[in-house]
């Protein structure tokens, strides 16, 4: 794997990818690499609802990856997911039937690095409400960390604590946070419960004040170039050894 390998960014829930630009300006300012952003509009993730399912998004995430290893003759590249895309992102990876359509993309052959900021890794639960589902399918079918030469970060953070009699913030989080894990009243960074964000066995990063989406009025994980260099080290720091994941697939 080379230390100059793209970086593509997969964006959550809801949000449209132009919002994902900001962030994409700083990483390239860190990194010193190509940075691309896959074209995720909130329409496609409103289809995940009635559908219970991540197969037209895996589609369109995999044909972004191909065309960003074409344009920068790169063999791999670095995912960086934010919420829910860091979900996509690990079944993407899989090589496991999934859903009706049993799709498998098997894209731990062109991904070199796993970065997720915010991803809700694990659940307690199971519905359609949340991404549970989805959520529960990564946890049980491909635990942890669990291509082995693929490096993982996880990105959480310390930023609301959740309070079902508090201010908006606070009784948001409660809310978000009991859905996932059954326990409303702790640390989290508004959407995902601090340990939900970690995923086992990867290199784990916590970051303090920080909240889960942009939005003007509070800073997020890709605030800005220094927030961006604060968690963007580890991923340098992981790509110089390698996982020990569980199944031992892909070059050394």
């Amino acid at each position: 794997m080379s230390n100059s390998d793209p970086i593509l960014i997969i964006g959550g829930f809801g949000l449209n990818w132009p919002v994902y630009q900001p962030l994409q300006r700083h990483l390239a300012a860190v990194s010193g690499r190509a940075v691309e952003i896959t074209t995720l509009r909130l329409l496609d993730w409103l289809g995940v609802v009635p559908s219970d399912s991540y197969g037209v998004l895996l589609g369109i995430l995999d044909r972004s990856v191909r065309a960003v290893l074409r344009r920068t003759a790169a063999e791999r590249l670095v995912l960086l997911a934010h919420s829910a895309g860091g979900v996509l992102a690990r079944i993407y990876l899989g090589d496991q039937a999934y859903g009706p359509r049993k799709l498998r993309y098997n894209g731990f052959e062109r991904v070199s690095s796993l970065v997720t900021l915010g991803t809700p890794h694990s659940t307690t639960k199971r519905g359609r409400q949340g991404g549970l589902n989805q959520i529960a399918f990564v946890q049980q079918t491909y635990p942890g960390a669990y291509w082995r030469f693929i490096r993982y970060v996880s990105v959480s953070a310390r930023g609301v604590y959740g309070d079902a009699s508090g201010p908006p913030p606070e009784r948001g989080a409660f809310q978000s946070y009991n859905l996932l894990s059954g326990v409303g009243a702790q640390w989290g960074d508004g959407v995902v419960p601090l340990d939900n964000g970690l995923l086992d066995g990867s290199r784990s990063v916590v970051l303090e004040g920080l909240r889960h989406d942009p939005r003007p009025d509070r800073p997020w994980y890709g605030q800005d170039e220094a927030t961006v260099a604060s968690w963007w080290r580890e991923v340098e720091a992981a790509e110089r050894e390698p996982t020990l994941g569980t199944r031992n697939v892909g070059p050394p």
